[in-house]
This record gives C-alpha cells, sequence and structure tokens, in this order.
C-alpha cells in the first residue's frame, strides 16, 4: 500500500522522480508541479514506486491552459515488483483518504475527473510491446479522451467521478 509523503521534496520521491521522462530539472529539490500535490510512495523487496496527485490553485485563479476542473497524475513511475495497475486503482482509492483533502485542499477530491498524459515514445520501452500507451491505467478503467498534444503528452486519459 501506498505511504503520504509529508513533502513535495521529499528525497525517497525525488530519487525515482529523476527517473520520470518529465522530469526537467534532475537533482533539484522541488521535484511537483507548483500547486497542491498529493504525493504517494510505495516500497517492496525488489524497488519503489511513486504517484504524483496534481491541482492547480483554482480558488487563487490560477488554473490549468485547458481550463479542465480536474485532478492530473502527474508522475507515475514503478520500479517495484507491484502490479502497475493495482497502484494505480490504490492511488485511485487513496482520494476517499482524509489526507487527499488536506494536501490537494479540496473537500471530496474524488469527486472530480482524473486525468494523466502519457508520451507513446517516451513510455514505449517500459510497456508491453502489444500494449497501447498508458496501458496500467487502462487495466484500471481510465479512458482516452481528446486533448491537446503540447508538450510530450500524446495520449490523454481520464477517469470520471464514482469509479469506486
Amino acid at each position: 500500500m501506498w505511504d503520504v509523503l509529508k513533502s513535495k521534496a521529499d528525497p525517497l520521491g525525488r530519487v525515482l522522480a529523476d527517473r520520470h521522462y518529465t522530469r526537467q530539472s534532475i537533482g533539484a529539490t522541488l521535484w511537483t508541479r507548483p500547486g497542491y500535490n498529493f504525493v504517494l510512495y510505495y516500497d517492496d523487496s525488489k524497488g519503489a514506486a511513486l504517484w504524483c496527485w496534481w491541482r492547480p490553485k483554482w480558488e487563487a485563479g490560477v488554473g490549468r491552459f485547458d481550463k479542465l476542473i480536474a485532478l492530473e497524475c502527474t508522475m507515475f513511475r514503478n520500479e517495484s515488483d507491484a502490479l502497475s495497475s493495482s497502484l494505480v486503482r490504490d492511488a485511485v482509492s487513496l482520494l476517499e483518504h482524509p489526507l487527499a483533502e488536506k494536501y490537494l485542499k479540496i473537500e471530496r477530491p474524488y469527486n472530480l475527473p482524473l486525468i494523466t498524459g502519457v508520451s507513446s515514445k517516451l513510455t514505449a520501452s517500459r510497456r508491453g510491446r502489444n500494449n497501447l500507451p498508458g496501458h496500467c491505467y487502462r487495466e484500471a478503467g481510465w479512458k482516452d479522451f481528446e486533448h491537446s498534444k503540447l508538450g510530450k503528452a500524446d495520449v490523454w486519459l481520464i477517469l470520471y467521478p464514482h469509479y469506486h
């Protein structure tokens, strides 16, 4: 099961974040996006996994460029023995935990759509040859949705509320 990291600068998370394809400044102390982050960490005998839920500071007038009101998984890296789709399901279920409200500074975060972007090119080496980008999310019930192709992500997935 995931543990909640108390800081978005936690060194345990930074090690995995530095190996994630979205990392812009390897070694930088802060490795999450500005805004509110709910960071999860998992480890077992083989390795570790990292997950980050993110939301902008809507109440301060800071939103997403696409105007979506959603929580985004901005980082998921699994180097553990755990099945990635199981970790995805667990990370989603943790949005019902009181700590999710605390760190994301929003009531009932589980009522928002959940999104993630995936780079088909940059994730190709880490997935099965016959699997679509975001395979582990798809196995956990996430669906494709049309979205901007700006940045590294060319595949966008969504999970609507009432998923539990």
